[in-house]
This record gives structure tokens, C-alpha cells and sequence, in this order.
């Protein structure tokens, strides 16, 4: 059963690293990428708030909404063939793929639901600077990584995991975090402030190549 948390958290780190290198980083770079509509999702979130009526749409007539649908159908395909020695690991990462994509598109079509729910991907699509906060699904990573960007803290998660815990519970995680992650929090602490004050100025950071 140790499998399942594991694939939880290996889809996690994969949640965070695909979104900043193949969604972001390459696409930037390339524009005939075919993750290149990622970005025109971006263009779409940042000019209505947060909403992309693009996920009521058939992925047979939205390029975004296939490239989704069918890179997570292809995790979840090549994971099967583990089935057999590897059941629980398996079961999470159809879990994470169906999860995924439940969060995001709920999140893009109720934009309070995101707020309340995913503040950290909120944040991705609508703080000054949009590469950051790459996780959609939970902010482990992104604590992890020190790439968690905060625009309101008395919106924000109150624990990295990113889930309602107990007071004690919840306290005791976040002293963990801190003691473990000390350089991980300072980057947080200060890439926060830092798109607070662009937020204050007007100034907002485009994604690459759709400025």
C-alpha cells in the first residue's frame, strides 16, 4: 500500500517539473511547440480573471484541452503495464492524473473555487510574475522547491501540504517544514515580497511570448 502515497508524490514532482519546462520554459523558447498553447491558456486566465471557458469545450476542439487529456491519459498508459507488481503505485497514478484533471478545469470555469482551493495555482496565473507556483493539484513541491510565490497570505494555504489539518497537527508540520526547508522559506519570503511590490507598481512579469 506504500505505493499509493508514493505515486502521490512522484505525480506531484512531475506535476511541478513538466509545467515548468515543457508548459513554460520550451514553449517560451519555441513557438511552433505543440505545448505552446499552454501559454495562449495563460493569456485567456490572465484577461478574465482567473476563468478559461476553454474546458467546456470537446478536446476534439480545443487544442489545450487535448494536449491535457491526452498527456494524462499517456501517464496513466504507460504506468499500467506496472499494474501487476506495482498495484498501489498504479492506482495513485490514475488517481493523480483523474484528480489533475478534476482540480484544473473545475478551478479555470469557478475561479472563487480556485481561490478557496488552490490558492497557489490562482496565484500562478495571476501574480505579476506567472513563472512560479508550478504545482496545480497540491503546493508540496513548490515549498519544496522554494518556488511558492504568496499574493495574500490570509487567502493563502495555512500549511505546506495544502490540506485542512487539526491546530496541533498543523503547527507541528509547519515547524517541521521550516526547520528542514530553512532555505526553501527564505526564497518563498522573499520572491513574495518582491511580487507584492511589482503588484503595487503595476508592473507584471509576461510570460515569455505572450506579452
Amino acid at each position: 500500500m506504500i505505493g499509493f502515497p508514493i505515486a502521490l508524490l512522484t505525480a506531484n514532482a512531475f506535476e511541478w517539473y513538466a509545467h515548468k519546462a515543457w508548459l513554460h520554459e520550451y514553449p517560451s523558447r519555441h513557438r511552433n511547440a505543440p505545448f505552446f498553447t499552454h501559454i495562449r491558456h495563460h493569456k485567456r486566465a490572465r484577461l478574465n480573471g482567473f476563468h478559461d471557458e476553454g474546458y467546456r469545450n470537446s478536446m476534439w476542439r480545443d487544442q489545450e484541452m487535448f494536449n491535457e487529456k491526452v498527456a494524462l491519459i499517456g501517464i496513466a498508459t504507460v504506468a499500467t503495464p506496472f499494474a501487476p507488481v506495482a498495484p498501489f503505485f498504479v492506482l495513485g497514478v490514475y488517481y493523480s492524473a483523474w484528480n489533475y484533471w478534476s482540480t484544473h478545469s473545475k478551478a479555470h470555469l469557478d475561479p472563487e473555487y480556485a481561490r478557496k482551493h488552490i490558492p497557489w495555482h490562482h496565484d500562478h496565473h495571476m501574480n505579476a510574475n506567472q513563472d512560479a507556483n508550478w504545482c496545480v493539484t497540491r503546493p508540496w513541491f513548490d515549498y519544496i522547491m522554494g518556488t511558492r510565490v504568496i499574493s495574500d497570505q490570509s487567502a493563502a494555504e495555512t500549511n505546506p501540504l495544502g490540506v485542512k489539518l487539526p491546530a496541533l497537527v498543523e503547527k507541528r508540520v509547519n515547524s517541521l517544514a521550516r526547520r528542514f526547508l530553512p532555505k526553501a522559506y527564505a526564497r518563498i519570503k522573499e520572491r513574495s515580497q518582491a511580487d507584492a511590490e511589482k503588484r503595487g507598481t503595476g508592473v507584471e512579469q509576461a510570460v515569455a511570448g505572450i506579452a
